[in-house]
């Protein structure tokens, strides 16, 4: 195949991969597994802005009501959360297309030549020489993915610790101690004991209630 030609079929296969479906397709996904609350979404929740024009935004909508579906956020906080971790693994799964794609363009681009230094060439040889070709864009490459799957695991290990804290009980305050009544012996003491602290209180000049203070 000729290079323009390779280069011609990559384009079409990767409209195919990512491209528009059919309505009754988009329909299915974009409600898949919808729930309730804020797990039942009619629209998508980024702006269009967020997406090629190549790409199909209820493809990403139906990823994100398979997750709804799995995490059942209940504030805006955690739909937050969720929601960036899913765009993170869209734009994932974009960029892994992109590296296909790389790696298609330069083997069709490098066909011509390196079949004139390898004429039996097996695919595994045209793959090792379209990665040569492309090895600074794959370094990029690598290191968005990086990137993208960090905030992905970030946001869902958020979202998890966010969602156990519901689940925490509130600390249950502890009870008055009830302090024991004294018995009748024990209130007749203690009368005997304010009388006579009286009787001295009075002939010390001091005021009749005056208590001596607690050690």
């Amino acid at each position: 195949m000729s290079s323009e030609k390779r280069i011609e079929a990559n384009r079409r296969n990767a409209q195919r991969s990512t491209g528009p479906r059919p309505p009754e397709g988009k329909a299915r996904s974009a409600q898949n597994a919808t729930t309730h609350g804020l797990s039942s979404l009619n629209r998508n929740p980024l702006a269009a802005a967020c997406f090629l024009q190549m790409e199909d935004k209820d493809q990403y909508l139906g990823m994100l009501n398979q997750y709804l579906a799995t995490y059942s956020p209940q504030s805006q906080h955690e739909l937050d959360l969720l929601t960036e971790a899913v765009f993170a693994k869209f734009r994932q799964q974009r960029l892994w297309a992109a590296e296909a794609a790389q790696l298609e363009v330069a083997i069709a681009q490098d066909e011509k030549e390196f079949r004139k230094t390898l004429p039996n060439a097996d695919p595994r040889a045209h793959l090792a020489n379209g990665i040569a070709k492309s090895e600074q864009i794959l370094k990029l490459y690598l290191r968005y993915d990086a990137q993208l799957n960090r905030i992905y695991r970030n946001c869902l290990k958020d979202l998890r610790d966010l969602q156990a804290q519901r689940h925490i009980p509130e600390p249950e305050e502890e009870p008055t101690p009830i302090e024991p009544k004294p018995t009748p012996e024990e209130q007749a003491a203690e009368e005997k004991r304010r009388a006579f602290q009286r009787h001295i209180n009075i002939n010390l000049g001091r005021h009749p209630d005056w208590e001596p203070p607690t050690q």
